[in-house]
């Protein structure tokens, strides 16, 4: 007698097979707009941070974090020279890392479609890790998911909206 119907053995080798199928898919599709937008911010906020402590460190210059005028990056500088941006070693005898972050590139590499507005902002910390001026509130994007950035003009803290 015929009976109909599959083997346990089958349905196990077929959930196996679709397993598999769907860990490539999630792995290929990797994250989506909504999820490079948070990070473009959360690297951003990290930035701003590490330029308000360089501003504590050296009090006797005028730090700031540049955003380059397209959008596509930003840099920690001397406000004095804000096309060139600063160095970050211990000593003389380490060789600085550039304090320069530009998206799809480097460790901003899987974030080349992001993008921070406005452009062209100079944010400036005082000595006491304030700002010099009021920030508007920046946006970092990716298509149309967006993850908006504020920075407090008293204290110099960044704080992620979305």
């Amino acid at each position: 007698m015929m009976r109909s119907g599959f083997t346990l053995v089958e349905v196990m080798v077929s959930v196996v097979i679709l397993v598999i199928a769907g860990a490539i898919l999630i792995l290929t599709a990797g994250p989506g707009d909504a999820g490079r937008a948070s990070t473009t911010a959360r690297l951003l906020a990290s930035d701003l941070e590490h330029a308000q402590v360089l501003a504590l460190a050296r009090p006797d210059h005028r730090i700031a974090l540049s955003i380059d005028a397209d959008g596509g990056g930003w840099r920690i500088v001397d406000a004095s020279q804000p096309d060139r941006p600063l160095l970050d070693a211990l000593d003389e005898s380490h060789r600085g890392r550039v304090l320069e972050t530009r998206l799809g590139e480097g460790r901003a590499s899987m974030l080349d479609s992001a993008q921070v507005t406005p452009g062209g902002l100079l944010m400036v910390f005082t000595p006491l890790g304030g700002l010099e001026a009021h920030v508007p509130t920046m946006r970092a994007s990716v298509g149309a998911a967006t993850a908006s950035i504020s920075v407090s003009a008293d204290t110099g803290f960044a704080t992620i909206l979305d």
